[in-house]
């Protein structure tokens, strides 16, 4: 399981598919939260191409942020 994690953690961090930002297009920012943890990933979207439609918005990830919870942090609930 490690070094499936590892693995994936790799990947998403890589350059091929971490993109630079372009002030120019529109942000979106996803989070997600549970007992132990939080994460976020800042999207961009991407302008039309050969592969997407004009009528699908491709978006590609900026960057990723996530870390585990403190103690406290824990006795809070998902919407504070």
């Amino acid at each position: 399981e490690q070094l499936a994690f590892d693995q994936l953690k790799t990947a998403i961090t890589s350059p091929a598919v971490l993109i630079l930002p372009d002030p120019s297009q529109l942000y979106i920012i996803r989070t997600d939260a549970s007992r132990v943890g939080i994460g976020a990933v800042l999207l961009q979207q991407q302008p039309p191409d050969s592969i997407s439609t004009p009528t699908s918005a491709l978006y590609k990830p900026v960057a990723f942020a996530s870390r585990s919870l403190k103690p406290a942090e824990k006795k809070y609930s998902a919407i504070e």
